[in-house]
């Protein structure tokens, strides 16, 4: 979202004639799109406000995005601050900056959206924000608070701009992707208007029918979104990427029941089943938070049992973080810190463990991967992702980068799959 929503800032302060720095270069205006996910996202936004003044202390500082939009005034105690800029008014960054380009041109705000993605291989299209769950431990629906979702032309538009460009993979991403199209339409609604439940498939289906050498991917989706309809989708086409991300969280009941995650373990276990049955291929990735208050040994077994069951390409593990107004705040049994960096090794080799099994089936086979436009910096080899977001080093020339090709798998190590061009 947050690499999404700066390559749309940035867009429009160049068309409006402001002239992006180069990295080493000093500037005279910094802008910080922050993060509050974790206390550690915070304190790091603090840092580079900090970075930004020391490098230059006349410069105007600048800060948006979610941390700035609840903790405003504890950001403007900060030396060198000049503005901050709440999540809605990121597509008028020009004018807060420039109050005399007020007015210029067309007086309708237009929603954010791109048409290149600087730096990237794949493109990112937001698709919808905001949030409609309210898990325990998670201050995003306070900084994201209303459902909205763009509109398919909008959404196509961006896309067809994107393919145009040569970008070969684009990648669907929003706060609450599932939730896309509640805001338009109601669900009962949704057949009159010639949707099949105003959800993230038809969305699917509208780019899936785009020409073009491309493949679209859907980032983080929470399970109670994977419907047997999605399911179907991506089982049944060539352009949708074979990967579902779907948060757990936890793989202990009475720890998901104070998330307020709405699903029991066995229930997104079963989940999982049902998409890879249906599913050829299908990598699962998935996020786990672990500290979370009342999280004894069991709940954590239970949670390092159930990632061994479900065989993650990917695990996410991150540590609890209390998150003032949420209704973890004040929840007793802090985990002791020694315990959680004990738990957080011990999953970390679970999840390295499930990634090598799912990733040996694919040894002496063949993948169609998305070749990065740089090449690794530890090995000087090319890298890349398959559909089912396999990364792999790559013995092959440069003139295959930003190309899908097919990768032989040669070998593969705990951490590493490699694979040649032939």
């Amino acid at each position: 979202m947050n690499q999404y929503e700066t390559q749309a800032m940035r867009e429009i302060l160049i068309g409006k004639g402001f002239k992006e720095c180069a990295s080493r270069d000093i500037a005279d205006i910094y802008i910080l799109n922050t993060c509050t996910v974790t206390e550690k996202a915070d304190r790091e936004s603090r840092y580079w406000i900090g970075m930004f003044h020391k490098t230059n202390p006349k410069a105007k500082i600048v800060v948006t995005g979610c941390y700035a939009e609840n903790n405003a005034e504890e950001i403007l105690f900060l030396p060198g601050i000049t503005s901050i800029i709440k999540n809605e008014d990121k597509n008028r960054i020009a004018e807060i900056l420039d109050p005399e380009l007020k007015g210029s041109g067309s007086d309708q705000v237009k929603p954010l959206s791109i048409t290149d993605f600087k730096g990237h291989t794949k493109a990112f299209i937001k698709i919808q924000d905001g949030c409609e769950n309210r898990c325990a431990y998670c201050k995003v629906p306070f900084v994201r608070k209303s459902l909205v979702s763009k509109p398919i032309d909008d959404i196509l538009t961006e896309a067809r701009s994107l393919i145009d460009r040569g970008f070969k993979e684009i990648v669907l991403t929003g706060i609450c992707l599932g939730a896309w199209g509640k805001d338009i339409f109601p669900h009962e609604m949704a057949s009159e208007v010639g949707l099949s439940r105003a959800g993230i498939v038809d969305v699917l289906k509208a780019i899936d029918k785009i020409g073009g050498d491309f493949r679209i991917r859907i980032s983080s989706i929470e399970p109670k979104y994977v419907t047997d309809e999605l399911i179907e989708l991506v089982s049944g086409s060539k352009r949708i990427c074979k990967h579902l991300h779907i948060p757990l969280q936890s793989g202990d009941d009475e720890v998901l029941a104070r998330m307020n995650r709405q699903y029991t373990s066995s229930e997104y276990f079963g989940l999982v089943h049902k998409a890879k049955s249906k599913i050829k291929d299908l990598a699962i990735t998935t996020d786990v938070l672990i500290g979370f208050p009342g999280e004894g040994e069991e709940s954590f077994r239970n949670t390092v049992s159930l990632i061994k069951d479900v065989v993650p390409l990917r695990t996410h593990i991150f540590t609890f973080s209390r998150r003032k107004g949420t209704a973890a705040y004040d929840m007793p049994q802090e985990t002791k810190e020694f315990d959680l960096k004990k738990r957080y090794y011990e999953l970390k080799v679970a999840s390295l463990a499930t990634s090598f099994l799912y990733r040996k089936e694919y040894l002496g086979k063949k993948l169609n991967i998305l070749i990065e436009s740089k090449r690794d910096k530890a090995s000087g080899l090319l890298a890349g992702y398959s559909d089912n977001y396999i990364k792999t080093l790559i013995k092959g020339p440069d003139d295959i980068m930003k190309r899908i090709v097919p990768i032989k798998v040669d070998d593969m190590t705990l951490l590493h799959t490699l694979g040649s061009y032939e």
